[in-house]
């Protein structure tokens, strides 16, 4: 979707990024490694051409059902979304690599989760508490489907067969594109930074399945949970302040309550993202 892509495509390049992080910490050109340029591909080759996909099929739903049609988007707005989904993955790279310069491992790894944080908040909730209603919604699911507005009133039944929608269908071949080089890279990536990782630490380096786990229940778990978390909150707020004012009060709240009973150092979600990164800087021998 051309309001999520921004962010998934941020935590896409950060995560990559994340994955070669000892490697290109010592890079005083991280753009001319081989990391960068493979992310590179794989953004521009793969990820940017499944959302312009989406966008030529499926214009109404790709932007959560605010067009009727491709023809009501500006040229700006299509252009800069191909666009923005590679600058995007790029900045997502490079913020991590500073932050693994700076030896902010913990930090690194929550900047490309930040990413899908976003795009799950936007979808869950969105700009008007309807996100989840905009996004399992295709007019062509079934015979006669009007344009998405509040209130449909949709039933269960309805709702599940936009698991065999138009939509779903497409999104399952961009799985396809996307998924093969993606957890390609991710392995790749890996199997050169525990080279690394093994210069600086005694400590047991777990499996790639276990690491791929691990990434897992972040994206999915800890990130979407993450981001209902802080649409509930949004939405009670809302009630006392109004619909504006309860972002700006609802995300920072549960992000404090998050932060001091789930992710500070030594809480749960910071064990699981050390399964990633394995060590502390302050772990570490010199070498």
């Amino acid at each position: 979707m051309v309001q999520v892509d921004v962010f998934w495509a941020y935590g896409l390049g950060a995560s990559l990024g994340a994955m070669a992080g000892r490697q290109l910490k010592e890079e005083d050109q991280p753009f001319y490694t081989h990391h960068f340029v493979k992310t590179l591909i794989f953004l521009s080759l793969f990820w940017a051409p499944t959302g312009l996909l989406l966008l030529l099929t499926h214009p109404s739903w790709e932007c959560m059902q605010v067009p009727d049609a491709l023809s009501d988007l500006p040229t700006w707005l299509v252009l800069g979304f191909g666009i923005t989904n590679i600058t995007q993955g790029i900045l997502g790279f490079w913020v991590t690599v500073q932050l693994f310069k700076k030896g902010q491992y913990y930090l690194a790894h929550l900047n490309w989760l930040a990413g899908y944080l976003g795009m799950f908040f936007i979808l869950v909730y969105g700009w008007d508490g309807l996100g989840w209603d905009r996004f399992l919604y295709d007019r062509d699911m079934f015979p006669g489907s009007p344009a998405w507005h509040a209130g449909l009133g949709l039933t269960v039944t309805e709702r599940i067969s936009f698991l065999w929608s138009g939509v779903a269908l497409t999104l399952y071949t961009a799985g396809l594109i996307l998924i093969p080089p993606l957890v390609f890279l991710y392995y790749h990536f890996d199997r050169t930074e525990i080279v690394k990782i093994r210069a600086v630490t005694d400590k047991k380096i777990p499996h790639f399945l276990v690491k791929a786990g691990a990434i897992l229940a972040i994206v999915f778990i800890v990130g979407l949970g993450s981001a209902m978390g802080a649409a509930y909150t949004v939405h009670l707020f809302k009630g006392l302040v109004g619909h504006v004012p309860s972002y700006f009060i609802g995300v920072p709240v549960f992000a404090a309550w998050a932060y001091a009973l789930l992710y500070r150092k030594g809480m749960p979600i910071h064990r699981l993202f050390k399964i990633l990164y394995v060590a502390e800087p302050n772990d570490e021998r010199y070498v």
